[in-house]
């Protein structure tokens, strides 16, 4: 019997590809957007679902439900970005984003279990990001959500693994999307951060635009549904050396390179600032050496 999966926010970027290799390898898989153009989107079903509402999660299910009669892989990908400085976001944006971000998880997969719990069988995969193990400057709420993403999701695996449900996060960094073009700025902007945050966003976006092809997810996620990936985490792109680099370096120079990275310092100058002081040093360094040598 084929494998029957749910995709959030399938209609574009990561989420469309997810849905279309899982498809691809024989499951039969239900997309989801808030207002899918039709019955079908490439190769796969389309359900219409807004994760900010309990009727439309109950409503989805029970149509998937319908039709299927079972779930075997629920993949939580719908998400939402919100640039703005920590002081400028209001308490009502904030809860915006949680509401996709965690909440919106939170519905899904506590309309999905009581199906998997009576198999005693299933797979949920959440996609996070390398967000969710780090900051960003003018990510605040962002980074906020896929923390709590993330925690909920560590402490989740441990209560449904005795009903064979498996449980794994996929934090991918920079990939090709459109969510970096659909982000919502501050509405009550504050002018002091007016010249950071757009440097910030103009980095955001150009980081997102020359991204690789997201396909190296869709293939983790198959990877993970089909049982040939145990682990739980699956970071994802080729910054994902910051996850571990930053319990390993001094937090000033995470903090540094956070600030080239979206523009708010200079690489180019900080590094001619530093040459006098280097070259001063390595003159030191020599006379000393020579003054020791002398003396022997």
């Amino acid at each position: 019997m084929a494998k029957v999966a749910l995709v959030t926010g399938a209609s574009t970027g990561i989420g469309r590809q997810i849905a279309g290799l899982l498809a691809n390898s024989g499951c039969r898989v239900f997309g989801t957007s808030r207002s899918p153009q039709g019955e079908r989107l490439d190769n796969f079903e389309m359900l219409p679902l807004d994760v900010t509402s309990d009727d439309s999660v109950r409503a989805c299910l029970a149509a998937l439900l319908e039709r299927a009669g079972r779930l075997d892989v629920l993949v939580n990908n719908a998400g939402v970005e919100l640039l703005g400085g920590a002081e400028e976001i209001g308490v009502d944006e904030a809860k915006w984003i949680f509401e996709t971000n965690f909440f919106g998880v939170m519905r899904v997969t506590s309309a999905a279990l009581p199906v998997m719990r009576a198999q005693q069988s299933g797979c949920i995969i959440n996609i996070s990001s390398l967000a969710g193990v780090g900051g960003a400057p003018f990510q605040g709420l962002y980074v906020a959500s896929k923390h709590a993403l993330e925690g909920y999701t560590e402490s989740l695996r441990y209560e449904v693994k005795p009903f064979g449900v498996r449980v794994a996060l996929v934090e991918p960094g920079f990939f090709r999307s459109e969510i970096g073009s659909r982000k919502r700025l501050p509405a009550s902007p504050i002018p002091a951060y007016d010249r950071a945050r757009e440097r910030v966003l103009q980095r955001w976006q150009a980081l997102y635009e020359a991204g690789p092809d997201p396909a190296p997810v869709a293939q983790t996620v198959l990877a993970i549904a089909d049982g040939r990936s145990a682990r739980f985490r699956h970071f994802i792109g080729p910054e994902t050396f910051m996850a571990e680099w930053k319990y390993i370096v001094p937090d000033w120079l995470v903090e540094q390179r956070m600030r080239w990275m979206f523009g708010l310092d200079d690489l180019l100058m900080d590094t001619l600032r530093l040459v006098p002081l280097l070259g001063t040093a390595l003159l030191i360094g020599v006379a000393a050496l020579a003054r020791l040598g002398s003396r022997r």
